[in-house]
């Protein structure tokens, strides 16, 4: 079942999250079964918002790809909230 992920990054901004996308997301292309990715500024920080295949999958990403990026950037921890996606509608190009 599809998860949608919610990544708070506090303290976070623009240009972290371009550093980290850089290195997470090569060739601009997201993980195989992704279904979204959002990004931009949030109250403390920044927020990211993924829709992905399983929580499993994402947690297997944040340990080996996420979070040692995450670290190397900025030295800061990632806030993550999981919950099932029920509906996602999409718009058709």
């Amino acid at each position: 079942m599809a998860v949608t992920v919610i990544v708070d990054i506090p303290g976070g901004n623009q240009q972290i999250y371009d550093k980290l996308t850089a290195k997470l997301f090569q060739d601009g292309k997201l993980p195989e079964g992704w279904l979204v990715h959002i990004a931009g500024p949030a109250a403390d920080g920044w927020r990211i918002i993924n829709v992905v295949p399983s929580q499993e999958q994402f947690e297997e990403f944040a340990r080996e790809q996420l979070f040692p990026a995450v670290q190397q950037a900025e030295d800061v921890t990632p806030l993550l909230t999981y919950f099932p996606v029920y509906r996602l509608i999409q718009e058709r190009e």
